[in-house]
């Protein structure tokens, strides 16, 4: 299980890391909406406490993509305004506004729809806030050492390790919770952040609200059928319904671009 949870967290961490360098911090910022963290914590949290553990723990996950939006517009607001010692301060107070910002929720009795409400309206902010964000392109890709391979790989697994970890033990509110942690977001940023820039890392911020549907379809997907299905069905079917939403945005944005800057023979 410790096995599966390593490679299963770095396949996804790099995969993320690998497309940002070739395709641009925007499209990785859509591709971090996937339910690549939040699916694998589902996974093994309900192979190892059940599916009635992950329909309970299903409202307060949304509750932690709410966090997570938080644990964003904190991240950038740091890393574009602070010169000195802005990655640490940002990797610092990040992850305490998310915490605050849980911890803030467990005092609600949220329900799926008052917590899809409650992501819905902090995506609004969070979209208006960085609207006059440029989106940033990679253009010189660092050469992929074994060094940087270990660093990005470390820190994924870390995160995994420990949020699955807690996660376990501390009963469906706070396990949700918890599972809405960015977990191959985080370190996304960290690795975009130092290897490019701060403002590479606030174009994945600034899409990141257009790929978070997916996470949300997954989740109430999983809400609704992983006691039905069992875990490995559920999983399979939460999967398709999220990845429906990333290719239908991917598609229509293509068509809006294609309409915008028409090819003349």
């Amino acid at each position: 299980m410790l096995i599966a949870k390593i490679l299963s967290t770095v396949l996804a961490v790099l995969g993320l890391s690998a497309i940002a360098e070739r395709a641009g911090p925007a499209v990785a910022g859509m591709l971090a909406g996937m339910p690549l963290g939040v699916a694998i914590v589902y996974f093994f949290v309900g192979i190892e406490q059940g599916p009635d553990f992950v329909m309970a723990a299903a409202p307060y996950t949304i509750g932690g993509f709410a966090a997570t939006l938080c644990f964003n517009l904190a991240y950038w607001l740091v890393s574009s305004r602070v010169r000195n010692h802005g990655f640490a301060l940002s990797v610092t107070i990040a992850p305490l506004v998310f915490l605050a910002a849980s911890y803030a929720m467990t005092f609600l009795s949220l329900s799926m729809w008052s917590a899809i409400a409650l992501v819905a309206g902090l995506s609004l902010v969070s979209l208006v806030a960085m609207r006059n964000h440029q989106a940033r392109r990679i253009d010189n890709r660092l050469r992929m050492t074994w060094q940087l391979l270990s660093l990005r790989a470390g820190m994924a697994v870390a995160v995994v390790l420990a949020v699955t970890g807690v996660a376990g033990a501390i009963g469906p509110r706070w396990a949700g919770l918890l599972a809405g942690f960015p977990i191959t977001l985080f370190p996304l940023l960290i690795i975009i952040h130092l290897s490019y820039s701060a403002g590479d890392a606030g174009s994945i911020i600034k899409t990141f609200p257009q790929g978070l549907p997916a996470l949300v379809i997954f989740v109430l997907c999983a809400w609704a059928v992983f006691v039905p299905l069992g875990v490995p069905l559920g999983m399979a079917v939460s999967l398709l319904a999220s990845l429906s939403w990333l290719t239908g945005l991917f598609v229509l944005k293509t068509r809006l671009r294609a309409m915008q800057d028409p090819h003349d023979d």
